[in-house]
């Protein structure tokens, strides 16, 4: 029995069940994590007609080998295992987030007698309370600091009440902590520090100054007014916090606010966190793809990752469009937190001006995002005169925004090498340039050349989960063009667009057709592909003669006893060139850093002896 029949008949026997299912290829390796209520549906569909699949599908579809299930009770456990099982394998096909670390949460360890706040990233059911995550890890530490300057809860690991100090940190001495440690609070004073920071932490700050504006007014009727100093102090510090969190809903309304941008292959969602009308804090999520999902898919992983991560839930949380597993969710959420949670998309009104507002700072960190990373993104739109006319006369199936293209250089079947130059948006990004120096073929042959090229860089794309250009470009014909697409189908780049470019009439050679393509000399097509050629052409000569020159200059400096790597360098520097160095005299030899007098005798010998070896 074939791979192909064995695989034919492992799908057959899928139960129609609840489920996780697992793609894997040839080496064995996950490439896709998928859920479905009844996976014998689910994973047939796959295998059948493929004409009503994305280019994406189509391609994970032809590397699958094999198809692993686990079955579970219920649609929400299948929710729960498939985002468990992407973070576990970060399947290449799957969307990902982009720094899928476990992110900070701030603990306050209430299972103690002293509770403390600490920092941690991971959440253990161990009866403590865990507010975040904190995607801005600055942030959750301003708030540290804030909420001990504000109420002294200690933040130190002494197991108290067994274990002691004989006195106080510096913490006490800074008005940080209130040295429960050395008993200068009891108990129930301490409680009442730990009920207020939790207040704090839920976003409850109005309720925190009544009670503690109350507080300060019994102590002024009982004349302690001490203490009612240090609590007009406390109640300033909070309102400054207030102040800083804008008013956006009705007081005394809590909701999270989801709103998602995506550009290319890339996306960004962020989530406004309002407690009792105000934002208290925005949280913003990056995610990649390797092709270019639509907003949707994009939309649905950015929401499972909040509400998976997410501790402290309100009861409504306003989504930016209509979600397939809002309803599945938000039976999970009651299940956990034992009180009905509402998924829903505002139409109007205040609550849709929040999400737009998610929107619009979605897409205000994605552009920062990405002009820090100093990559430019596909655009969508193919508004480039050249892009524009390939795809209309070479019939591409998407506008070929970025364009890859290799060439290849050799002197005599020497020093033989490949170049690669990368365009986007008809500009060079010299950032995606590569260069190769061929090592496994002899003599010249232009195939086998451009073949261990093509080799090395897709084969490298693959390992590091990369897509290639939206066009590959070889410079030749027939010959170049079946190396090339065999190489992208031999490593799962099938739905990649290639064409290879002859120099002699400039006809363009594109598969499955019989004959070329010639563009008018006036086609912007035409003119981005020369561009493009050029360059690629510009780019191998230019590392061509780099190598040449190289071997050049130090090919005779290379066979003097003595003289290693720096001492050459240091005499290439000072003379420039090695018959300079052979015209040379002793007391000019010995004036170079790094040359002695017996090192100056070594090269005049060797010099001396070339000149009188016989030819």
């Amino acid at each position: 029995m074939t791979a192909a029949d064995d695989l034919r008949s492992k799908v057959e026997t899928l139960p129609a069940a609840p489920g996780v299912y697992l793609m894997k290829d040839s080496r064995g390796r996950v490439i896709y994590v998928g859920k479905a209520a009844q996976l014998s549906h689910r994973v047939r569909s796959y295998f059948g007609p493929q004409d009503h699949l994305d280019p994406k599908t189509r391609t994970l579809v032809s590397r699958i080998e094999d198809v692993d299930w686990i079955v579970v009770p219920t649609d929400k456990d299948a929710l729960l295992l498939e985002d468990q099982l992407i973070k576990e394998y970060k399947p290449r096909y799957n969307i990902r987030l982009n720094d899928d670390k476990r992110y900070p949460y701030l603990r306050l360890t209430t299972s103690e007698a002293f509770p403390r706040l600490d920092v941690v990233r991971r959440i253990a059911d161990d009866g403590d309370e865990y507010y975040g995550p904190f995607t801005n890890a600055r942030a959750m530490r301003l708030t540290l600091r804030t909420l001990t300057k504000i109420l002294p809860v200690r933040t130190c690991e002494l197991a108290l009440p067994e274990e002691t100090v004989p006195r106080p940190c510096l913490d006490y001495h800074i008005d940080r902590c209130c040295a429960p440690c050395v008993g200068y609070v009891d108990a129930a004073q301490y409680g009442a520090y730990v009920e207020q920071i939790r207040l704090l932490l839920r976003g409850r700050s109005r309720d925190l100054v009544d009670q503690l504006r109350s507080k300060m007014e019994e102590h002024s009727r009982e004349l302690r007014f001490e203490e009612a100093a240090q609590l007009r102090d406390q109640i300033e510090s909070v309102e400054k916090v207030i102040e800083g969190h804008r008013v956006v809903l009705r007081l005394g309304t809590d909701v999270d606010v989801l709103g998602l941008d995506r550009e290319g292959r890339s996306a960004c969602g962020v989530v406004l966190r309002i407690r009792d009308g105000k934002l208290v804090r925005s949280e913003d999520y990056l995610f990649h793809s390797r092709w270019e999902d639509s907003q949707t898919d994009f939309y649905s992983r950015f929401c499972t990752e909040v509400l998976q991560r997410s501790q402290q839930i309100p009861r409504t949380i306003l989504l930016q469009m209509p979600w397939a597993d809002a309803l599945l969710w938000e039976e999970l959420l009651r299940e956990r937190h034992g009180r009905r949670v509402h998924l829903r998309v505002p139409q109007k009104g205040d609550r849709a001006r929040l999400v737009e507002t998610a929107r619009t700072n979605a897409r205000l960190k994605l552009r920062e995002h990405l002009n820090r990373t100093k990559v430019r993104p596909v655009r969508v739109k193919d508004d480039e005169p050249g892009v524009r006319d390939l795809k209309e006369r070479l019939d591409l199936p998407v506008a070929p925004q970025t364009i890859e293209c290799f060439d290849m250089s050799h002197f005599q079947g020497g020093q033989r090498v490949g170049s690669l130059v990368f365009f986007s948006g008809g500009a060079p990004l010299k950032s995606r340039y590569r260069r190769f120096r061929i090592k496994n073929v002899e003599g010249i042959d232009d195939f086998a050349m451009m073949q261990e090229c093509l080799e090395r860089y897709y084969s490298r794309l693959r390992d590091e989960d990369q897509l290639p250009a939206d066009l590959v470009m070889v410079d030749g014909g027939a010959g170049q063009l079946g190396v090339g697409t065999r190489t992208l189908q031999r490593y799962g780049f099938m739905e990649t667009s290639i064409i290879g470019l002859a120099k002699r009439e400039e006809e363009v050679y594109v598969p499955g057709r019989t004959e070329t393509v010639r563009l008018p000399h006036t086609s912007e097509g035409l003119k981005l592909l020369q561009r493009v050629r050029d360059e690629a052409h510009r780019f191998a000569i230019t590392y061509h003669r780099k190598l040449r020159h190289r071997e050049t200059l130090h090919s005779l400096l290379d066979e003097i006893p003595g003289i290693g790597r720096s001492k050459r360098q240091h005499l290439l520097t000072h003379f420039g060139s090695a018959d300079a160095v052979g015209r040379a005299t002793k007391e000019e030899l010995i004036r170079v850093p790094g040359i002695g007098p017996v090192d100056a005798q070594r090269i005049l010998e060797f010099f001396l002896d070339r000149t009188e070896r016989p030819s």
